[in-house]
């Protein structure tokens, strides 16, 4: 049965089917931002959700489903640029649903929307949303290198992200596509002097920690062998044993022996404990004061002029914790990692509120991207399966042509 026979809001019934249109939700379910949307501001949003419905529905894939009903949600509000920028620009969600039949409902104009709670896989995408930090941290390059990175935030530094493919001018990464207005790289060299200055807070605690918690331990079993708590220590355990070794003889030698065993006990404390004089990166006190040593070292060295170089980062192969790695000026060393951050000047307040400036298609952790450019088979079903070639399919030319972007 096609979709257009099955659009009558009389018929209640679901099947494997795609939508008549998109179900629209202007501020809902996204909180209303600085403002409610004008009426044009509404008309816009609205016929823009309707332009890239139409790119969808052009792709095969999505025009004729298999196993699954087909639908589209859009919401839109008008929101604070950046999280310092308080000045306004439309945000839009336009998301793919492919969703189990009996978690759809149809709308009283035919269109289908999405139950809350329903078995939905789904594809974002979002419109002048700059995308976080952490959806950039890729599992292949990551290693530990990543600082400040903080879930849902564009702050925070990175090790370069493989770009596995590129798609209708956008950047496919592992986990997210990436379209700029103006065709560059969402992403910018990390300066140096920034990066540092949050290595080497995170470090001190580190070493801090270490000193604090080796004297402390040390302290306490020192405090085990005063006279007072050795002493009641033994009379403790006299009252114990004393019914389990009645001879008074042998009962001398035991709590003796369980003194020397405390005394043994209290001497190996202090052999773990005391932080050796000579440098160990493996020891877990020299391991960080070394790499914050290297870190303070080069950010003296730099200058005001050498805190804007670009940094990459790299690691010792005598251990794989974190205080293992250490960061250098781009060109300074072979095998260093360029440090990356999320551009700034994404979401250019000073256009108009209504200019789409940048499209993110993301997939909420589901690496989709590996699929979509050949680094892992294609397998059917999930949110991969039904995701990738819907963006293999689609009509880019008409969705970019959507946003009032060039072809």
């Amino acid at each position: 049965m096609s979709a257009n026979a099955q659009s009558s809001a009389a018929n209640t019934t679901i099947g494997a089917e795609w939508s008549t249109g998109v179900a629209w939700n202007p501020n809902v379910p996204r909180a209303i931002g600085l403002r409610r949307l004008t009426p044009a501001e509404l008309r816009l949003a609205q016929q823009r959700a309707t332009d890239v419905y139409a790119a969808f529905a052009a792709a095969p894939s999505f025009r004729t489903p298999v196993d699954r009903a087909h639908l589209v949600t859009s919401d839109a509000g008008i929101e604070a640029a950046t999280i310092t920028d308080r000045r306004p620009v439309l945000r839009q969600n336009i998301t793919a649903y492919f969703t189990v039949p009996r978690d759809a409902r149809r709308l009283a104009n035919g269109v289908l929307a999405p139950k809350l709670g329903g078995a939905h896989d789904l594809v974002y995408f979002a419109l002048n949303t700059s995308p976080s930090a952490d959806q950039f941290v890729d599992r292949a390059t990551a290693g530990d290198f990543s600082r400040g990175v903080q879930p849902g935030a564009t702050g925070g530094v990175f090790a370069a992200p493989r770009v596995l493919d590129t798609l209708a001018g956008g950047f496919v990464y592992a986990d997210l596509l990436v379209f700029t207005r103006d065709g560059r790289s969402p992403l910018e060299p990390a300066p140096i002097g920034p990066l540092l200055d949050l290595e080497i807070p995170r470090l001190q605690v580190i070493v801090n920690d270490a000193e604090r918690g080796s004297a402390e331990r040390i302290r306490e079993a020192e405090a085990s062998l005063a006279p007072d708590a050795v002493a009641e220590r033994r009379a403790k355990r006299e009252a114990i044993w004393r019914t389990e070794t009645p001879d008074p003889a042998v009962l001398t030698q035991r709590l003796d022996a369980a003194h020397r065993t405390d005394m043994a006990s209290v001497e190996e404390t202090r052999r773990q404990f005391t932080i050796p004089t000579t440098p160990d990166p493996l020891h877990r006190y020299w391991g960080p004061k070394l790499a914050l040593d290297a870190a303070r070292a080069l950010a003296d060295s730099l200058g005001l002029e050498g805190r804007t170089r670009p940094a990459c980062g790299w690691t010792r192969g005598d251990t794989d914790r974190s205080d293992a790695v250490r960061y250098a000026v781009v060109g300074a060393r072979d095998g260093c990692v360029p440090m990356m951050r999320v551009r700034a000047d994404l979401i250019d307040p000073t256009r108009p509120l209504t200019e789409v400036q940048l499209l993110m298609v993301f997939f909420r952790g589901s690496n989709c991207g590996e699929m979509l450019a050949g680094v892992t088979a294609y397998v059917a079903g999930g949110r991969c399966g039904y995701g990738v070639p819907l963006l293999r399919e689609l009509n880019w030319a008409a969705l970019r042509s959507a946003l009032g972007w060039s072809r």
